[in-house]
């Protein structure tokens, strides 16, 4: 388990879970060898919540630098705010770098976790 920055994509009502990785990233070589995944989100703030996502990932392997760039600015935004998210985006879409979407095949979730 490691943490990630992500984003989701909302565009229809397929929604997607969107990050980005190394090429040369364990995740990334396990990604491609075995596109099942599992996201945990986690907010650890009282009074606690989180959410489980069992997915595909789709990951293209011949990437767009156009295309990450986008994805890791506002991703870059949702972390480091508006200010910063463009420094950012370009320190993520950057040859070497994969876009991945995950398709969610199962969510669980759980708000207002204090007094249950």
């Amino acid at each position: 388990m490691v943490p990630i920055w992500f984003i989701l994509d909302k565009y229809d009502s397929n929604i997607k879970v969107v990050f980005t990785t190394g090429q040369d990233s364990l995740k990334a070589k396990h990604e491609l060898r075995d596109p099942r995944v599992s996201l945990c989100v986690d907010d650890q703030t009282p009074s606690f919540s989180f959410v489980l996502i069992d997915g595909i990932a789709d990951i293209n392997k011949e990437p767009d630098l156009d295309g990450i760039l986008k994805w890791a600015t506002k991703i870059a935004g949702r972390y480091m705010g508006q200010d910063n998210a463009e420094a950012y985006g370009k320190r993520n879409a950057v040859k070497g770098e994969f876009l991945v979407r995950i398709r969610p095949t199962k969510i669980i979730a759980q708000k207002d976790m204090v007094g249950q």
